[in-house]
């Protein structure tokens, strides 16, 4: 036989197309569950490409945090004076380079930020910082830094950014658990759904699964009808959901795209190897449903008979 015409002709076999059911469905009932299965597993796909994205996010921000010190000279401030005190700080080891940040850059961020004050900043006491970048395995670079620039006769201030970055870290893993719990409330959710329609769908053909038991037909065997059947409507459910979520990504991704920063551009965010998420969304989904019905299948054929 042809492998393409056996790979059609077992997928038509999973998706029941061809075949007369047992227990035929209401399209009427098995259409809105579709719909209401499919937006709970969008939903779930954004969660999740959302929650991937806010932790690459965050790993970035963090790593940036890490690598980087800023020091603040108090004393003495002069341009000169920075520049010896820049060389003081290249000098520690792990240090990786240490730029003297000029007055007129720090004015500039200053206005940046919202300090439009105009000609004020001229007679302001500018910070006089240093911008060191270092290696994040580096340890004690911190007090080593203090101590090289009070031995050098600085009076200067070390901010390692630990405190920012275990803000980010402590909102990542907040984050993180929010993701977890929608996810396994969407799944929850869509498994209670089909149970329902499992149930109800077993009550409504009372008469066939009576027919079913008097030729000899067990619990089991209906259980795994009715279980075949919602398997395929979570798979279908679950690709359609999926790529609603896809679609619904790449716009935002576009919109995101015009003028976007390094900050914010979404391509960082997002990336192609989070596709993995829209491809384990059917399979999850099928599995799901497919337990659901099982449990509510054999239930409910416990009080039927």
């Amino acid at each position: 036989m042809n492998p393409l015409l056996d790979l059609l002709a077992r997928i038509k076999r999973f998706l029941g197309i061809g075949e007369t059911a047992l227990l035929p469905a209401d399209r009427r009932q098995a259409r809105p569950l579709m719909i209401v299965v499919a937006i709970m597993c969008a939903l779930g796909c954004l969660a999740g490409l959302i929650a991937r994205a806010g932790f690459r996010a965050a790993d970035t921000w963090t790593s940036d945090l890490r690598s980087a010190m800023t020091v603040l000279v108090e004393e003495p401030r002069t341009d000169q004076d920075l520049i010896r005190a820049a060389t003081v700080i290249r000098a520690v080891p792990g240090v990786t380079q240490a730029e003297p940040m000029t007055r007129q850059r720090a004015k500039d961020l200053l206005e940046s930020v919202g300090s439009d004050i105009g000609p004020l900043l001229d007679e302001l006491d500018v910070p006089r910082l240093i911008e060191v970048g270092v290696d994040p395995q580096a340890e004690g670079l911190k007090a080593r830094i203090a101590e090289q620039l009070e031995t050098a006769g600085f009076q200067a201030e070390v901010d390692d950014h630990s405190r920012y970055s275990g803000e980010i870290l402590r909102t990542s893993g907040v984050l993180r658990g929010f993701a977890l719990v929608a996810l396994v409330a969407l799944l929850g959710a869509a498994g209670a759904s089909i149970a329902f329609a499992a149930r109800a769908a077993l009550e409504t053909r009372r008469e066939a699964v009576e027919i079913l038991h008097l030729v000899g037909a067990q619990d089991a065997f209906v259980a795994a009808e009715v279980q075949a059947r919602f398997l395929r409507l979570g798979f279908v459910s679950g690709l359609a959901g999926a790529a609603v979520a896809g679609l619904l990504v790449v716009g935002g991704l576009a919109v995101m795209s015009a003028g976007a920063t390094g900050l914010t551009q979404g391509g960082v965010l997002i990336q192609w190897s989070d596709v993995w998420i829209l491809l384990l969304a059917p399979v999850v989904t099928a599995a799901a449903s497919a337990l659901a019905a099982w449990i509510a299948a054999r239930e409910t054929l416990r009080e039927l008979v």
